[in-house]
């Protein structure tokens, strides 16, 4: 479990706001004019990004780090945000401007290997905590050994994704950085915990909205996985970004009706 430095700078405000950024992009020409989505889903497989275009009217929004879209429906405007990179600091930075800029919740999008051989490829999972070993969420909250998701949201997730013929679980991820240093030991350990997963972004991403009062839940679509041999590649790409779609879709669509 990571601590900060100084771990007395929990609760105290930062030298640089997120708030100021974004002010200092709309000095500089972005976001202006732009009114803030309410939700966002960051996409954290660029995969899906491609095609989004194919069924939506989309708006460009410039100003945040990677590629930020409008998808004009009501009653809600949803923002879907790719090619934002991998891991902890990356989506809290995005959050943290997204949140400054008026987005209240924001859901993450991601492949994730699996911790149990029951869940084949293409399984979802709803997050609703975290166990935190990497270092983003602990310069935000005290030591713990997970933070929650909203249940609110990951409720609202739930239920979008099954009345729209995807299936899911609900149940806690390990969020890490290092992706090749991941050990049998851990794995066996938190598998037996009923952890579901690994990632390397919900834990930072529920620490920073929690902090900066927003909501936030992620969805993962599990790829590889671990069994007695190892490490289990997933055998159909082509399958696996289909699945991810209908996800996407079903997460939009449940974001914009409430």
């Amino acid at each position: 479990m990571s601590v900060p430095l100084f771990p007395e700078k929990i609760g105290r405000p930062g030298v640089l706001s997120p708030q100021r950024m974004v002010e200092f992009r709309r000095a500089h020409g972005a976001l202006r004019g732009v009114a803030p989505t309410s939700d966002a889903v960051v996409s954290l497989y660029s995969g899906v990004m491609r095609r989004l275009s194919w069924r939506h009217r989309l708006s460009r929004v410039r100003g945040f780090a990677g590629d930020l879209y409008v998808v004009r429906r009501s009653p809600r405007r949803v923002g879907v945000i790719g090619n934002v990179g991998i891991g902890g600091p990356a989506i809290v930075n995005l959050a943290e401007e997204l949140i400054a800029w008026g987005t209240e919740r924001i859901v993450a999008l991601s492949l994730a290997g699996g911790l149990s051989t029951e869940l084949p490829p293409g399984s979802v999972v709803v997050c609703d905590r975290a166990i935190r070993d990497e270092g983003t969420s602990h310069h935000y909250l005290a030591p713990a050994r997970d933070v929650r998701a909203a249940d609110d949201l990951v409720a609202l997730l739930s239920r979008g994704l099954g009345a729209r013929g995807v299936a899911s679980y609900v149940g806690a991820t390990w969020s890490t950085d290092a992706a090749y240093r991941e050990t049998r030991l851990e794995i066996e350990a938190l598998g037996s915990e009923g952890v579901l997963t690994v990632d390397m972004e919900s834990a930072g991403l529920f620490a920073a909205a929690r902090v900066r009062g927003a909501r936030a839940a992620s969805v993962l679509v599990v790829g590889d996985r671990y069994g007695d041999e190892g490490w289990i590649a997933p055998a159909d790409i082509a399958d696996l970004h289909g699945r991810m779609r209908m996800v996407l879709e079903a997460i939009i669509a449940s974001l914009a009706a409430t």
